[in-house]
């Protein structure tokens, strides 16, 4: 079975899960990215943007792309920036409150 490279971020964009795949599509080991914020993966041109939707995203309870194939510029380990394909999704405690982010790259 084939993993696709998956992160979850808590609401202040903490990382508190990331695959196998991740490591290898992005270079870090889980060790090292669990409890780093997202700015591990996103290049530092992109930083102010991202976090304004993320935190708008957050706030509202929804994002513009959530469910949808999105294109991310991302930063490997190594200082390359690619762009991946990513879905993202909400993730909703049970009274419906947004707790995070999950985001499953192709």
């Amino acid at each position: 079975m084939h993993s696709h490279p998956t992160l979850v971020a808590d609401a202040d964009g903490v990382i508190v899960f990331w695959n196998a795949a991740a490591e290898q599509a992005f270079g870090p080991g889980a060790a090292t990215a669990v409890g780093q914020t997202l700015d591990l993966i996103v290049p530092a041109d992109f930083r102010e943007a991202h976090w304004r939707g993320f935190r708008a995203a957050m706030r509202a309870g929804h994002a513009a792309v959530e469910g949808q194939a999105t294109p991310f510029p991302v930063r490997h380990a190594s200082g390359e920036i690619v762009e991946r394909s990513g879905r993202v999704t909400l993730v909703r405690a049970p009274d419906g409150a947004v707790i995070g982010a999950m985001v499953v790259f192709a």
